[in-house]
């Protein structure tokens, strides 16, 4: 058996061309950092409000293609949510949504804290 497990191919979509990567400039009310030196990544996710619910979500990113992945789907989710809905959001929704393998789960942690603090940040 091999040590090598293929991504699934909706994840490997969502790598090669994530839809909510920061591009360009824009205003957002919020920025939330996280990293994992274990894994050397680093997500930011950035949200734009209107009243108390999320707009838009995009995310920048440093790291293997799993957290592209969860931090892409995490910022799905969080369009047109919430504030205290994305605060329900936790890492075992990123990692069940998406069937990461147990030793990929570090990355819905991390797209999870990054929100976490982002959402801190408005308060702030």
């Amino acid at each position: 058996m091999s040590a090598y497990e293929p991504m699934p191919a909706h994840n490997l979509q969502r790598f090669l061309a994530p839809a909510h990567a920061v591009t360009g400039l824009r205003d957002w009310q919020a920025m939330g950092a996280a990293g994992t030196p274990a894994a050397d990544a680093s997500c930011e996710i950035y949200l734009a409000l209107d009243q108390q619910r999320i707009v838009e979500a995009a995310f920048a990113l440093y790291g293997p293609p799993v957290a592209i992945v969860c931090a892409d789907w995490l910022c799905e989710q969080l369009a047109g949510r919430t504030i205290a809905a994305a605060r329900g959001l936790s890492s075992k929704d990123v990692y069940a949504a998406l069937a990461l393998a147990p030793a990929e789960r570090y990355a819905a942690v991390l797209v999870i804290d990054a929100l976490a603090k982002a959402l801190v940040n408005l308060t702030a």
